[in-house]
């Protein structure tokens, strides 16, 4: 029996999903090992949607399995139809997170995926047990896709074609013992993957036991956690750090990392690992919602390659009650930062716009609570309705009065057998208490917050600032009531910004797919689409950069001057050419060769070392001193791979960004140590 398991992606203009396609590897291994039918079961992963049509094309298998995520939903389901057209007898299944909870709103969906003919509805993530079983029945009826949907077997739902009606088989039990599934890396299945710049995934448990409802790891089957043993995490950390490049950056499926005692043991093994093979540099996964004493372990232990992400989603007390939500104490998490900042640690603040009962005052005062806090990001991401999340189901669509627009999901489109393949979503763009005004306000600000704040892009200027009273939040304030003084090219990149944010949304998903369908050549060539708020930051660091630094500095001197405040133009002019001279901008290649010559009479690299604790007018050199700013080999390297993956246009850099930090993307001094800093005398 000839099976192919896909997990898609687009890759025309970047690669939308970077990750080995663990979960299909996962389901492969499981039916070698578990399947009755040993031998005559051949099972191939496929990840690129070009592989797949080859594939299709020379020999249409028996069994195709699609993944089903809402960034890959509409390749899917063009290739169950192609598929179909191949080979009418191929059984055609779909499983994955993206499904409805409510059987009303199930049926339709699985009545629009033509050329499916089955749903694998294992409990929440897991497909293993349910594709088991729909393989083996599929055997076991003579392969006749017809057989199969006589009688529906545990985990398996479609509508049946005679009657039309929804047919459920029985709920499937969860695996307890994730080490039941044998490793696709050991086994070798995942080594076509070593060497294509794509992150390697693991997922050490399964479950969450939070239960919130924008989310679809919340459903209650989902609440128990299983896990992995930490002996069979070990043996595939050791055979990826023996085999992968050091910058490569591993990712991480748990929905909770570090939040449970073997996560500590883990850690310990990533900072071996670290120390044998210089790898992982980065790690990217969710950290848990509470237990932060932990996490700061787990983060230690990893040497800081581990940001740590606190996804509150809203402070809010109506909205977190709205979405079943807790959260930790803002004075807890007042309490880590500070360790963190000790540790020279990094973290991050999610918040969701939009959620039922926020309005814009909550939000800001929640994104300044963060700041206040000490998070070097704060994401203000877009309320999107979910399939298999509860804010999905119509009831709490008419409970709470959500205002919907359909658009294009970043980054994903492609032509893979000669018609345009898009991604949609339906996100909430305004409730009874959050108005479609307020909704544009919050993302030119968040837009502002991710040019200038994100990861400490501009640290030392805010610091500087700080120092002058002049907190993180009301900077970001004064920058946004600003704009009509910007300098006309940082102006533009705000215009078209909100421009496009408001011509990418739609009433509805038919009217989505048919603009971008017809769109479709603007949309490859960039004119038109991408993750806007990714693509104009990008475009605000990395191509409007002299710009964005002379805004700045007016807006930091206007404020001043504004409240009464006393300060040395000299420093404040030092910050702006010292941003000059080590921030790297577009075209990369030419400027990590660039050798910078900056003259200065403050060392705020020490300052910046030293944690901005005394001002920087402490650090004044004896005499003003030349410096030359370089970019290192090792620098250029990692820059270099995730161009190569990415792209160096504003969607790639958005996506390799994501797992670097704002230091890595700077060029470093190379100056002597030995001369003496006024500040460093007078401690003497």
């Amino acid at each position: 029996m000839r099976i192919y398991l896909a997990d898609l992606g687009h890759n025309l203009l970047t690669v939308s999903s970077d990750v080995y396609p663990m979960a299909i590897a996962n389901l492969a291994m499981y039916l070698k090992a578990q399947s009755r039918l040993g031998p005559e079961v051949e099972a191939r992963i496929f990840r690129e949607p070009q592989d797949l049509k080859t594939a299709l094309d020379e020999a249409p298998p028996d069994v195709l399995g699609l993944s089903n995520y809402a960034w890959n939903e509409e390749l899917s389901k063009h290739f169950a139809i192609y598929a179909k057209a191949r080979n009418p007898g191929t059984l055609v299944c779909m499983g994955g997170p993206n499904y409805p909870l409510v059987d009303s709103v199930r049926a339709e969906f699985l009545r629009s995926l033509d050329g499916v003919d089955v749903y694998v509805n294992g409990p929440t993530y897991e497909g293993e047990v349910a594709f088991l079983n729909l393989v083996e029945r599929f055997g076991d009826v003579g392969r006749r896709v017809e057989g199969v949907l006589e009688e529906a077997a545990p985990g398996m739902h479609f509508v049946d074609p005679r009657t039309g009606e929804l047919v459920k088989g029985d709920e499937v039990p969860r695996l307890r013992d994730l080490d039941d599934i044998p490793s696709p890396y050991l086994a070798g299945l995942l080594d076509p993957f070593l060497r294509t710049g794509y992150f390697p995934l693991l997922q050490t448990n399964r479950g969450c036991p939070f239960t919130c409802t924008f989310c679809n790891s919340g459903v209650r089957s989902n609440s128990k956690v299983f896990s992995h043993s930490v002996e069979n995490i070990q043996a595939d950390l050791v055979y990826l750090a023996e085999r992968i490049k050091p910058e490569i950056t591993l990712a991480m499926a748990d929905d909770n990392f570090g939040m449970y005692e073997q996560d500590l043991e883990i850690a310990d093994f990533i900072g071996h690992l670290q120390g044998k093979y210089g790898w992982p540099r980065y790690i990217r996964t969710t950290t848990g919602k509470n237990k932060g004493e932990r996490i700061i372990q787990v983060m230690r232990k990893v040497n800081g390659a581990l940001p740590m992400t606190s996804a509150v989603q809203s402070m809010n007390p109506v909205a977190l009650k709205n979405i079943k939500r807790s959260n930790i104490k803002l004075e807890t998490y007042a309490k880590i930062q500070d360790e963190l900042r000790a540790q020279g640690m990094q973290s991050y603040g999610e918040l969701i716009m939009c959620l039922p009962g926020e309005t814009k005052e909550s939000f800001l005062k929640a994104i300044e609570d963060f700041l206040d806090a000490g998070a070097k990001r704060v994401s203000a991401h877009q309320l999107m309705l979910l399939h298999g999340a509860e804010l999905s189901d119509p009831e709490s669509r008419e409970r709470f009065g959500f205002d919907t627009r359909w658009r294009m999901v970043a980054r994903n489109i492609g032509n893979y057998t000669g018609e345009p393949v898009v991604e949609v979503e339906e996100m909430v763009v305004a409730t009874p208490q959050f108005s479609y005004e307020d909704y544009l306000y919050i993302r030119v600000f968040h837009l502002l917050l991710t040019i200038y704040f994100y990861e400490g892009n501009f640290d030392e200027p805010f610091a500087w600032a700080r120092h002058h009273g002049l907190k993180e939040f009301d900077l970001v304030r004064a920058l946004k009531d600003s704009l009509d003084d910007a300098p006309a090219e940082l102006r533009k990149v705000i215009d078209d910004f909100v421009r496009e944010g408001e011509e990418e949304l739609f009433g509805s998903r038919e009217e989505c797919l048919a603009w971008s369908h017809e769109h479709y050549h603007e949309l490859v060539d960039g004119t038109l689409g991408g993750n806007l708020l990714s693509k104009y930051s990008m475009i605000g660091r990395f191509y409007a950069t002299g710009p964005s630094i002379e805004f700045l500095e007016e807006v930091v001197a206007r404020t001043l001057a504004e409240r009464g405040t006393a300060y040395d133009p000299e420093e404040l002019r030092t910050l702006g050419g010292y941003m000059r001279a080590v921030m790297l901008h577009a075209p990369f290649e030419q400027e990590m060769a660039r050798e910078v010559a900056w003259s200065t009479a403050f060392d705020v690299d020490t300052w910046s070392a030293d944690g901005y604790v005394r001002p920087l007018s402490d650090y004044r050199y004896d005499e003003p001193q030349v410096l030359r700013a370089v970019v290192d080999r090792d620098k250029q390297n990692l820059i270099n791979a995730k161009i190569e993956v990415f792209g160096e246009h504003p969607s790639g850099l958005g996506k390799f960004t994501r797992t670097m930090f704002a230091r890595d993307l700077r060029r470093a001094f190379v100056h002597e140590r030995d001369e003496q800093l006024v500040g460093a005398q007078d401690d003497a």
